[in-house]
């Protein structure tokens, strides 16, 4: 990595964190979030799932993940998972541990997929209006999903 590259990287880094005013972004943000993934960490992925809550079909998930940027975070542990940038054109990416890479997106009857050079991911998508809920169909576990700004 060259020095410019370096420095632009640390600047970038050190106004990201002035600008969260020392929280960490990637543990979840307030409460609510943690009483979500308190709710989600124990269920089954295939039992009914709480009373308010249903699944988004194709055309929802479109409309719900199109040109946004969401953080996707464990149910288990309270850390983010990985962060999604995703595009109408069904381009995007997937940021982790500071590293990112390119993928493609489209969503199906009832589901959205992922598929990168290194991961493809199945998803089902739920809500109660204002929170997302994800079901990775391939680990068959939970992920609470929160819009962030930018993309």
């Amino acid at each position: 990595m060259t020095s410019t590259r370096l420095y632009t990287a640390l600047s970038l880094t050190g106004l990201l964190l002035l600008a969260a005013c020392g929280s960490d972004m990637r543990t979840m943000p307030n409460s609510h979030m943690q009483s979500l993934a308190s709710l989600f960490a124990e269920r089954d992925v295939h039992a009914p799932m709480p009373r308010g809550w249903r699944q988004l079909n194709g055309k929802e998930i479109n409309y719900r993940f199109a040109n946004e940027t969401y953080a996707v975070y464990s149910v288990d542990e309270d850390e983010e998972l990985l962060v999604m940038h995703l595009s109408d054109n069904g381009a995007g990416r997937l940021e982790a541990d500071d590293d990112w890479e390119s993928c493609t997106w489209n969503s199906m009857i009832d589901q959205l997929n992922i598929e990168c050079d290194d991961t493809d991911m199945e998803w089902r998508i739920y809500t109660n209006g204002p929170d997302i809920v994800a079901v990775d169909l391939d680990e068959e576990e939970f992920a609470v999903l929160r819009k962030r700004p930018g993309g």
